[in-house]
């Protein structure tokens, strides 16, 4: 995930994610301008995805890049970190939407000396004054092979620019051992680096003897995307009757909410009952569609293990079930000031500037 320090150094950016103009001045428009979150054609309404949001997972998925040194040896690279939220239904293809935060210091291409030359300051990616990208998906286009090019807004170095990402058709969703829907995407694209200010010096720009530069302006970005998005009722019908949030659960349903906290207040007194499990149960209440008592839920969570970007994000969701927007965006928008590269948080807020017109 993207370092939290950074946050710190752009305290105020939370306001310019909803421009999709992030940490630069945009040399394109953003997605606001641009006009819908979802194309005319999708069969989903904007409603029908709240709370579906998946999150991609970093630690299966893999973004990569592969450029030509001296004309011909390709080096390899990717890079580990890096925040990404989506909204997607098999069924409507065209309902996807994403954005993506990478941590630009954790470019890894297998050499530690080379790697750090890449981040220095004032070269190539120059991560003191521009330590993350972003990407910000803004339209769809169906391929008849079954796939799609996703156009957006990416941004590397203080400049965006418009580019289109071609993906080959998704796998179908499926379960996990811990009953997470998935679906992976595989996509790629071309950019030429000096577009994005990635300069080193001049050598790597010069001309050889057979007409190659020393270092290719073109670089092959790889996209190979592991997406989950956990479903709590299959959850709690799978789960041991002896575990927490199973228990709270039921208590909750045959004695009510407010039993349900004081059990939840004991609990925690006596280390019992962790952040993870109050999420669950607060979820679980949600998909069950008793969202007033979710709320309850997520603010005691907050109550006793303090402000977070997650719980933020967890009560805009549950406000945006009661259509209650500006509630939503208040909260979505205290996520932003607790984590400025905060994916989720980006994509809900897309997703409202729908919802409100």
């Amino acid at each position: 995930m993207v370092k939290y320090m950074i946050k710190h150094i752009y305290s105020n950016f939370w306001t310019l994610v909803l421009l999709v103009s992030i940490g630069c001045e945009s040399k394109t428009e953003s997605s606001s301008q641009r006009g819908g979150y979802l194309p005319a054609e999708t069969s989903i309404t904007s409603e029908e995805l709240i709370g579906r949001d998946y999150l991609i997972d970093a630690q299966h998925s893999y973004l990569g890049f592969k450029i030509k040194y001296f004309g011909f040896s390709p080096v390899r690279g990717r890079f580990n970190e890096f925040d990404g939220t989506l909204f997607y239904e098999g069924d409507s293809p065209a309902s996807l939407s994403v954005s993506v935060f990478i941590d630009v210091s954790t470019i890894n291409t297998g050499n530690e000396t080379r790697d750090n030359d890449l981040i220095k300051e004032g070269s190539w990616f120059d991560v003191a004054t521009y330590p993350f990208a972003n990407f910000q998906s803004t339209e769809l286009q169906p391929l008849e092979n079954g796939g799609f090019l996703l156009g957006g807004v990416l941004t590397i170095k203080g400049i965006s620019k418009e580019v289109s990402i071609e993906f080959e058709p998704p796998t179908g969703i499926s379960r996990d051992w811990a009953m997470n829907e998935q679906i992976d995407f595989s996509g790629k694209l071309t950019l030429n680096r000096q577009d994005f200010g990635v300069y080193g010096g001049d050598f790597w720009s010069t001309i050889m003897e057979d007409g190659l530069t020393q270092l290719s302006d073109e670089v092959e970005i790889e996209l190979d995307l592991h997406c989950r998005r956990p479903v709590y009722k299959a959850r709690y019908d799978s789960a041991d009757v002896t575990d927490i949030d199973k228990v709270i659960l039921d208590h909750i349903k045959a004695k009510g909410v407010v039993s349900g906290l004081a059990m939840i207040d004991s609990m925690a007194k006596a280390g019992a009952i962790t952040t993870g499990k109050l999420s669950t149960i607060g979820y679980t209440l949600q998909e069950w569609e008793m969202p007033d008592e979710a709320q309850l839920v997520f603010k005691k969570k907050k109550e006793l293990y303090g402000a977070s970007a997650i719980v933020f994000n967890q009560l805009g969701i549950n406000r945006l079930l009661k259509s209650e927007f500006d509630q939503a965006q208040h909260y979505f928008g205290q996520a932003l000031k607790e984590d400025s590269l905060n994916s989720r948080a980006t994509e809900y807020l897309k997703l409202i500037k729908h919802l409100k017109k």
